[in-house]
């Protein structure tokens, strides 16, 4: 780590805190119990995470959704996603945790994900006191967020205590170890460049070794390591140089024998779930919505009490009067 990297990557926090998705959804539309921000020890410091409580009268435990920000391993804040969480845990009757975790160039790989996972045991092992079915957790994200969150997947195979039952991959970054100038969009100017891409990886990656560790770059994942992977939804975008490397991860999971939904986004760059165009934005957060209440109702005890699908997001857009 060197001086003018932490504070470049500290200036792009300090943009990225001030962003404001340009889709989001009106808090009101989905009122909830509480949310509360607890702090999680871990062996990487402790992790602030934001716990969205649903209202629901149920007594069977309730599943889980673990929520990975963008950001590049490098900036990104967990409030970027809070409106979408709001909707999830309205919506699904889930518990839903958008969890700060650690980020380089001070906490480079394989801090993210290593903490990521802890987080995760930590409510395995507070499952009675939450009021949470540890067998029945769901792991996504957003960009960096989503390659953390096939990482925690991998991490949680096989696990005694805890099961993924179902990854969140959108528009993620699964290759590192492929040269960012290898990357290529249609568009002169897409919204994650090359330049920005280098960036991310140097800061990520102390020792550019770890760019071939299958926690970094789940795409170099041997084929038999992917077995018993999590059922997948997979989200990727027309003009995002991400694309290519996420439809390849979609392939090499199916060629593992796992289930995969997977969902091109046409006419839509990187982080077009929060910056739109808004009906491909609304409709992949229902394809997301709808791909974790069939997970939920297959494997969770509350089998049949969730929440019914919502017809329609109450959407507020960032230049609007109150947002």
């Amino acid at each position: 780590m060197n001086a003018m990297q932490t504070f470049k990557a500290k200036l792009l926090r300090a943009f990225a805190k001030r962003m404001k998705a340009k889709f989001i959804y009106d808090a009101a539309a989905y009122p909830l119990r509480a949310v509360e921000e607890k702090i999680i020890p871990t062996a990487w410091g402790p992790a602030r995470a934001l716990f969205y409580w649903p209202d629901t009268p149920s007594v069977e435990p309730l599943p889980v959704y673990l929520n990975l920000h963008g950001g590049g391993f490098v900036a990104g804040v967990p409030e970027h996603d809070d409106s979408y969480c709001r909707r999830l845990a309205h919506n699904l009757g889930c518990l839903v945790v958008n969890l700060d975790y650690v980020l380089a160039p001070e906490h480079p790989f394989p801090a993210g994900v290593r903490q990521s996972f802890e987080v995760l045991e930590w409510l395995a092992g507070q499952a009675t006191a939450l009021g949470i079915d540890p067998q029945c957790i769901a792991v996504g994200g957003h960009s960096a967020g989503g390659n953390l969150a096939t990482g925690v997947a991998n991490l949680a195979r096989g696990h005694q205590r805890l099961r993924v039952v179902h990854q969140i991959i959108d528009y993620a970054a699964l290759d590192l170890a492929l040269d960012p100038e290898q990357k290529h969009s249609p568009l002169d100017k897409p919204l994650l460049g090359t330049g920005l891409m280098r960036f991310f990886n140097s800061c990520y990656l102390s020792d550019p070794a770890h760019a071939h560790d299958p926690l970094a770059s789940p795409l170099r994942v041997p084929l038999e390591a992917l077995q018993g992977m999590p059922a997948t939804t997979l989200i990727t975008a027309e003009y995002d140089i991400l694309r290519v490397e996420g439809e390849a991860y979609a392939e090499k999971l199916r060629q593992a024998g796992v289930a995969v939904h997977e969902r091109m986004f046409a006419g839509c760059d990187h982080m077009f779930t929060h910056l739109g165009p808004d009906d491909s934005a609304q409709e992949a957060w229902q394809l997301i919505e709808d791909s974790l209440r069939e997970a939920f109702s297959a494997h969770c005890a509350r089998l049949g009490t969730l929440a019914k699908p919502s017809l329609s997001g109450h959407v507020h857009h960032a230049n609007q009067p109150g947002s």
